[in-house]
C-alpha cells in the first residue's frame, strides 16, 4: 500500500494486554494495526498488564504474522521500570511491607519482576521491581471485572526508596502514558476491550481522541434491544457520551444502540477486514470434512455441532469433524462425542497456529455460537473458499452470508436444520466448488482498502466534530401533564377507548460544556413507545416548542390516540433461541469454568434466558420513553407521573383480571 488514506497523527491500540493464542478480538485488533502500519499510519499496540514473558509473545506475534516489525508492542510497566520519576520536593520513605512478603517473583532470563504481598486485611499489593531489584512501582491489586478495585492508588518510587508522588488510581496512569507517547501531536486512541472504557474515558487532553470499537453482543437475555446490559458494557455505554466514537461492526448492532439509548453522532459502523491469502497450490476438498475453529467456551455452543455431527454421520457415516481450539470445555466436549459415537468421527485438535490453513480442504465450517459481534472466524472461511453454515444470530452472519449462496443461514438453535445442510454439502461437490467461489468473492469485499477507507472516513468525522462536542452536566425532564382525556385529575379508569387521547406536556432542562444550554434547533427529541411483550418500539411525533418554558428550559408536547400508540403489526420473532441463561461476554474474557459446563455443553438445564418476561399474548403494556439527542450526548427518561399531580382513588385490574383500587398520594418530586 502506498497511499495512506488515515489523517495524520498518531494510531494507538491500547488493551489489558495480548495474547498469541487469543481468539478473535486480538487477531481483528492486530491486523487493524498491520493494515494502519503499512498505509503508512504510526501504528502502535499499548498493552498494561504485567508479563514476565513479553519477549516471548513479541516473537511469537511475528513469527505467526500477527505482528510486523512496523507495529511496536509496548508495555506500560516495561515502559517505566528504567525511567527515573520526576522528582519532588518533599519524599517520603516507602512503608515496608516486607513481612507480609508472600512471592519472589523472576523474568526468565532471572531478573527480578515484582514482589507480591498479602496484607492483614486480605488484599494484596505488589512492588515492580528493577533491574538492580529496587522498587519503582507499588501497586494495589485490580480486577477488570469487579469496579470496586478501580479507585486503588499508585505509587511511585525512586532508586533510593522514597515515594515522589502517585496515581489515584490505574486510570490516571494508563492517560499519562499515553500522552507521553503522543508528545502533544493528535493521537487516536482505540479501544477493543469494553474493561479499558472506565479506565481512559472521560480523556481530557484535546490533542487525543478516544475511539472504542464493540466487538460483540452488548445485551444480555435473548438479546433484544431492550434488553438490560451485562454490567461491564453497561459501564462502558454509561461513558458513552464522551468518546469520540462508538464503533459497531454491523449496522444492525448500531441501530439497537440507538434504539435503546438515541441517535447521538458519535456512533459509527465499521466492519471488520480479512486478508485473502492465495490458495493453498495442490490442495484439494475433502467431501467428507467439517471444521471448526473456536474457542472451547460456553459463547461458541460446541456442544450443538457436536449434536449436529451425529446427525451427519447417520446420512454420511465417514463424515468427519476436525475442531480446532482450546478452552475449559475441552474435557466436556470430548464425553459429549464419546457418549454420541462419535470418539472416532470428531476431533479436538486443541490450539494450532496454522489451524486456518486446513480451511482449504474443508467442505463445510460450523458455527453455532450464541452471539457474535462479527466474527471473524467465520470471515477467514470463506477467505478460504469454505462455505460456512451457520446459525442466523446477533450479529454478523447474516451480514456476511447470502443464504444459500456462499454459505447457509439455519435458525439458532435448529441442530437438525444445520446437519441437513452439512449433509447437502457433503453429497455434492460440485454445490460446494459453486459455493467456494462465491464465499470467496464475499471475502474479497471485506478487503483492506475497504476498510481502511471505513476507518478514514470515521476518523476525519471524528476529527470535525471535536469542536462541538458536549459535555453533559445536567439533565432534568419535568413532566407538567401525562393523563387520557381533559380532565384536570391524572386519573386512569379501568378501561379507555381508542379513540381517547393521551397528551403529554413537559420542559426539558439540558446544561452541557462548553456550550451552556442548548437551542431547540439543536436537540432531536423522540418520544417512543415501548411494548414490553414484543420489542416493537413506536414512534411519537413530539412538538420542541422555542419559547422557554416557565422555569426555562425547552417546552415539549404530544397528542396521541391510545390506538396509535398500540399499532405496530406483528410482534418481532426472536432471532435467536438460547438453551440457558447467560449474560454477554467479550470473546475476549474467559467464561466461569465447570459450573456451567453441563448446562452449556450436555443441555442439561433448559430454560428461558435471563431478562426474558414470559410471554402474554392476552396483556400488552406499553411505556412511554423520551429519547434526546444534543450532538454527541443521548438522554433518555420514562415519563412518570406529572410533579404535584392530585393523589386520589385510581380503578383497574391486575395480572390476573382481579380488579384493584388504589389510593394514590400527590406526587413530589
Amino acid at each position: 500500500m502506498s497511499h495512506n488514506p488515515l489523517a495524520s497523527g498518531r494510531y494507538f491500540s491500547l488493551a489489558p494486554g495480548v495474547d498469541p493464542d487469543a481468539g478473535g478480538q486480538t487477531r481483528a485488533t492486530l491486523m487493524r494495526n498491520r493494515l494502519f502500519a503499512a498505509a503508512g499510519a504510526d501504528a502502535r499496540v499499548l498493552t498494561v498488564t504485567p508479563h514476565d514473558d513479553l519477549d516471548r509473545r513479541r516473537e511469537l506475534l511475528l513469527e505467526r504474522g500477527m505482528l510486523t516489525p512496523e507495529v511496536p508492542l509496548l508495555n506500560i510497566f516495561e515502559h517505566y521500570r528504567e525511567r527515573d520519576w520526576p522528582e519532588v520536593s518533599s519524599p517520603r520513605a516507602l512503608p515496608d511491607l516486607s513481612r507480609f512478603t508472600v512471592a519472589e517473583e523472576s523474568f526468565r532470563d532471572g531478573e527480578p519482576w515484582r514482589r507480591h504481598y498479602q496484607l492483614e486485611d486480605g488484599s494484596s499489593r505488589w512492588d515492580y521491581l528493577r533491574a538492580d531489584g529496587t522498587t519503582y512501582l507499588r501497586v494495589a491489586e485490580l480486577d477488570w471485572h469487579d469496579p470496586r478495585t478501580f479507585g486503588r492508588g499508585l505509587l511511585r518510587v525512586s532508586r533510593d526508596g522514597q515515594v515522589v508522588g502517585g496515581y489515584r488510581d490505574r486510570g490516571q496512569w494508563y492517560r499519562r502514558w499515553v500522552q507521553e507517547l503522543s508528545e502533544g501531536e493528535r493521537t487516536f486512541v482505540m479501544l477493543d476491550s469494553r474493561h479499558m472504557v472506565p479506565h481512559v474515558v472521560p480523556f481530557r487532553a484535546r490533542h487525543v481522541h478516544v475511539l472504542y470499537l464493540l466487538h460483540n453482543i452488548h445485551v444480555t437475555g435473548d438479546r433484544r434491544w431492550d434488553r438490560p446490559l451485562n454490567e461491564s458494557f453497561q459501564r462502558m455505554m454509561d461513558r458513552a457520551d464522551d468518546l469520540d466514537a462508538l464503533v459497531t461492526l454491523t449496522e444492525r448492532q448500531r441501530e439497537d444502540i440507538e434504539m435503546a439509548r438515541g441517535h447521538a453522532t458519535n456512533t459509527y459502523v465499521v466492519p471488520n477486514p480479512v486478508e485473502v491469502p492465495e490458495p493453498a497450490a495442490d490442495v484439494e476438498r475433502d467431501p467428507r470434512q467439517v471444521t471448526v475453529v473456536a474457542r472451547l467456551t460456553a459463547q461458541k455452543h460446541l456442544g450443538e455441532a457436536i449434536r449436529a455431527m451425529a446427525l451427519v454421520t447417520r446420512e454420511v457415516p465417514d463424515a468427519r469433524l476436525d475442531v480446532y481450539g482450546s478452552g475449559y470445555q475441552h474435557e466436556a466436549l470430548e464425553r459429549l462425542a464419546r457418549r454420541l459415537g462419535l470418539a472416532d468421527r470428531v476431533t479436538l485438535r486443541g490450539h494450532d497456529p496454522r489451524a486456518r490453513e486446513h480451511l482449504w480442504r474443508s467442505s463445510a465450517f460450523l458455527m453455532t455460537s450464541r452471539f457474535e459481534g462479527y466474527p471473524l472466524a467465520t470471515l477467514e472461511s470463506m477467505s478460504h473458499g469454505c462455505p460456512v453454515v451457520s446459525y442466523d444470530i446477533k450479529y454478523g452472519p447474516r451480514e456476511q452470508i447470502t443464504d444459500g449462496v456462499d454459505g447457509y443461514l439455519v435458525a439458532a438453535g435448529d441442530v437438525e436444520a444445520m446437519a441437513q445442510r452439512v449433509v447437502g454439502l457433503l453429497r455434492q461437490p460440485e454445490l460446494v466448488r459453486q459455493m467456494s467461489a462465491a464465499a470467496l468473492e464475499k471475502a474479497r469485499q471485506h478487503d483492506q482498502d475497504r476498510f481502511l477507507a471505513d476507518w478514514a472516513a470515521v476518523v476525519d468525522a471524528v476529527v470535525r466534530s471535536r469542536p462541538r462536542r458536549v459535555a453533559l452536566q445536567h439533565a432534568r425532564l419535568d413532566v407538567r401533564r401525562l393523563r387520557v382525556g381533559r380532565g384536570r385529575r391524572a386519573v386512569w379508569s379501568s378501561r379507555r377507548r381508542p379513540q381517547e387521547r393521551l397528551r403529554f406536556r413537559g420542559e426539558l432542562h439540558l446544561r452541557g460544556a462548553p456550550d451552556g444550554t442548548p437551542s431547540p434547533g439543536e436537540l432531536q427529541v423522540e418520544l417512543a413507545a415501548v411494548h414490553a411483550v414484543s420489542g416493537r418500539r413506536l414512534t411519537v411525533p413530539v412538538r420542541v416548542r422555542s419559547r422557554p418554558g416557565k422555569d426555562g428550559g425547552v417546552q415539549l408536547a404530544a397528542d396521541v390516540t391510545l390506538a396509535q400508540l398500540l399499532d405496530g403489526g406483528e410482534p418481532e420473532t426472536p432471532e435467536e433461541v438460547l438453551v440457558s441463561p447467560e449474560t454477554a461476554e467479550s470473546s475476549e474474557t474467559p467464561e466461569t469454568p465447570e459450573v456451567r459446563d453441563a448446562v452449556a455443553v450436555d443441555g442439561a438445564a433448559d430454560g428461558a434466558a435471563d431478562g426474558v418476561p414470559p410471554p402474554d399474548d392476552d396483556v400488552e403494556r406499553v411505556r412511554l420513553r423520551l429519547f434526546v439527542t444534543w450532538r454527541n450526548v443521548a438522554w433518555s427518561s420514562e415519563l412518570r407521573r406529572e410533579q404535584g399531580a392530585a393523589g386520589g382513588l385510581e380503578t383497574g385490574y391486575d395480572d390476573d383480571d382481579a380488579w384493584v383500587l388504589t389510593r394514590r398520594a400527590p406526587a413530589t418530586r
